[in-house]
């Protein structure tokens, strides 16, 4: 298992980021070039705890991946933890800076089987990579489309 974490300081509100976030049908948009699409497989309580997510991905070398993923400890526009059916563990947090400014805390504990486990290390570099450049062009397309609130 491999842990990585970082944050980010985005020039965007927190609750346009939590919506973004929300928003599963938007992720394609904006988490390119890694993620595919994200379908809800089941839509958990009223505020989002036990929604069950099918998150479809690339990989190095043409694979694609898909990563089912419950989240759980939902705090409406703060934070949630999210756990794949394979054991990574993801958190994700929001700290409000100021009015604009908003500071996207995350931290995975990466979880993967064989064959793939034997290139955990390299494999765990591209994700936080990758998970890193989705947060930028999340952002990215939150400036370009003013009018998502």
């Amino acid at each position: 298992m491999k842990d990585y974490g970082y944050f980010i300081d985005l020039p965007h509100s927190s609750e346009r980021v939590w919506r973004i976030m929300q928003d599963y049908g938007k992720w394609a948009e904006f988490a390119g070039p890694m993620v595919l699409g994200v379908d809800v497989a089941e839509r958990g309580d009223g505020n989002g705890n036990g929604l069950v997510r099918v998150v479809k991905y690339r990989l190095p070398l043409g694979f694609r991946g898909e990563s089912v993923e419950t989240i759980s400890e939902l705090q409406p526009g703060i934070g949630y933890t999210y756990t794949s059916r394979k054991g990574t563990i993801g958190k994700l947090r929001l700290e409000k800076l100021g009015e604009n400014q908003t500071r996207l805390h995350f931290q995975e504990l990466l979880k993967m089987n064989p064959p793939f486990s034997w290139f955990e290390s390299s494999l765990a570099g591209f994700m936080e990579k990758y998970n890193r450049k989705t947060m930028v062009n999340m952002s990215r397309w939150l400036d370009s489309h003013p009018e998502y609130r």
